[in-house]
């Protein structure tokens, strides 16, 4: 029997900025390495785990990182401090963060806006070769109504049909998905896109990422 999935519910704390400048300063004022300053009225723990929104002008769209709580003050008016704190991230959080600052400073460019979002989760799922009946563990790090990041030391190779099993909390028995190797460039993992996703397919893949993600 599949034990079910171990999914981390997190808040999402939505950090704007006004500019790329801005946010490039963000990142230097945290202070640490890894880490951005944010400004928000939302209070979170050193340690919580969060969803931080990511945005400023110029971007293609809102991008969601995968952080650690380090500090959070309240606002102080006579002093003119704004309430916030400071977030840590690592890994592939940390490249993207890295990737807007180029953004930010002009040495790199958005590609357009993906038509599914991505929704960063971290949840442990069991996968086959479409050929094969043994399931191998790996982890999904993002999902959309599109595909997945899969992250797994398999070696698999573009163009490969694979079938992904997730099962989600509350969920009778897992649910099983077609997908397709994509990208298998990629540092942070492999790139897959789900296969048969008609309006019953999609309707599951949906529920699914309701179930993963914290709304």
């Amino acid at each position: 029997m599949v034990s079910p999935a171990q999914v981390a519910t997190v808040r999402r704390i939505r950090c704007h900025y006004a500019s790329g400048e801005a946010f490039a300063a963000a990142l230097r004022a945290a202070g640490d390495e890894q880490a951005l300053q944010v400004f928000t009225t939302e209070r979170f723990e050193p340690g919580e785990e969060v969803l931080a929104e990511v945005f400023f002008t110029g971007m293609n769209g809102k991008m969601l990182i995968r952080a650690i709580g380090k500090k959070w003050h309240m606002a102080r008016p006579r002093l003119r401090v704004r309430a916030g704190g400071v977030l840590r991230c690592s890994g592939s959080e940390w490249r993207k963060l890295q990737f807007l600052r180029e953004v930010a400073l002009g040495k790199a460019t958005m590609a357009p806006r993906r038509r599914h979002l991505r929704q960063p989760v971290l949840v442990e799922i069991r996968w086959r070769r479409s050929d094969a009946s043994d399931l191998l563990p790996a982890t999904i790090s993002e999902i959309s109504e599109a595909g997945a990041l899969l992250l797994t030391d398999a070696g698999l190779t573009l163009g490969e049909e694979i079938i992904i099993e997730i099962t989600t909390p509350g969920g009778a028995r897992p649910l099983e998905l077609t997908s397709i190797v994509r990208n298998t460039r990629g540092p942070e993992g492999v790139g897959v896109e789900f296969l048969r996703r008609n309006s019953g397919g999609l309707t599951r893949i949906r529920e699914v990422i309701r179930r993963l993600v914290d709304q």
